[in-house]
């Protein structure tokens, strides 16, 4: 039971001589930073400074560590961040009883009330009537909590950029400029839009094809079906006209005494029969392309009708044949 006493407290001697190995070397790198934050403000280079003192402050927290933490941000034009580092070493020096933390106390409430008149503030206005479900704002990155909404906060001087977002909206954003001191800037965030379809399940590799409806639909036109049915009913006029002019000429074949004129007759009123069948066969073949142009409708039947634009159909009529002329691509 004596060895057992004995080796517990070694072992706590162990611990606690690390511990201490441990603290004695945050503090030694601590101070170390902080002196060098000291002497680079000393040559100017305050943003590196700054950065010195904010891990050495991290290391080993201190009332004068603090201080100069505020100091070299009041330095590096950033008011907002220097007056609340002022306000936290007020706070945390306010029940101090030693002489040397009362004045650090009072250094730090002089600070912090020369600094407040200058800040610059920032507010960011969100109407009610724009607010949706889920709607989240964010300054530069950063959540900003719904109860700083329509507040005017101190921020540094530069250049924010603000977003609204929502589940199933389109995200908004737009940047504003804040002077380093005493300007007063506002921005009001919009209502968001609904976001638009999402892509086909189709892009996604494993997912299942969709139906081909549910691709792409596209409205169907109806200019170019009309257009090819009124040239079809036009082809249909003419056959009937050329019909009519070939029996006629016929029934004067059948009554001419002289056979060579009735010959030439009876050679005509083919002739224009033929033209007649043909512009028939041409109008069947205009009402089948709207057809199917009209139920086509997409752009693939849009590309085709561009170039059936330039089809031209008529009829070709000579002293010994006659037929139809088709022009063009389709």
């Amino acid at each position: 039971m004596k060895h057992g006493k004995i080796i517990v407290a070694a072992l706590f001697a162990v611990i606690a001589a690390r511990t201490g190995a441990r603290a004695q070397s945050s503090t030694a790198q601590a101070e170390t930073l902080f002196r060098q934050g000291k002497d680079l403000i000393a040559h100017g280079k305050i943003a590196e400074a700054c950065a010195a003192f904010d891990a050495s402050q991290k290391l080993d927290p201190t009332i004068a560590t603090l201080l100069n933490q505020a100091a070299c941000r009041e330095k590096n034009g950033q008011l907002a961040t220097a007056w609340g580092l002022f306000l936290d070493a007020e706070r945390q020096s306010r029940a101090a009883s030693d002489e040397a933390t009362r004045q650090l106390h009072q250094v730090a409430t002089d600070h912090a009330a020369r600094l407040e008149p200058r800040l610059s503030t920032l507010t960011i206005t969100v109407p009610a009537e724009n607010r949706v479900g889920g709607l989240e704002i964010l300054r530069n990155n950063e959540l900003v909590d719904p109860g700083a909404w329509n507040k005017a906060l101190p921020v540094d001087g530069g250049t924010y950029r603000i977003t609204a977002r929502a589940p199933g909206n389109a995200d908004w954003s737009s940047t504003i400029t804040v002077g380093v001191e005493h300007d007063a800037e506002a921005i009001e965030t919009p209502r968001l839009k609904a976001a638009a379809l999402q892509a086909s399940p189709a892009a996604v590799p494993g997912s299942p094809l969709p139906p081909d409806h549910a691709v792409t639909e596209h409205p169907r036109s109806r200019v170019i079906p009309l257009a090819l049915g009124g040239a079809a009913l036009g082809l249909v006029g003419g056959a009937v006209g050329f019909e009519l002019w070939a029996s006629s000429t016929y029934d004067k074949s059948k009554s001419e005494p002289d056979n060579a004129r009735q010959d030439s007759l009876w050679r005509s009123a083919n002739t224009r029969r033929y033209v007649a069948e043909g512009l028939g066969v041409a109008s069947i073949a205009c009402a089948s392309v709207a057809v199917w142009f009209y139920l086509r409708g997409d752009q693939e039947a849009t590309s085709a009708v561009r170039q059936a634009s330039r089809l031209f159909v008529g009829p070709i009529l000579g002293n010994d044949r006659a037929g139809l002329a088709l022009e063009g691509r389709y």
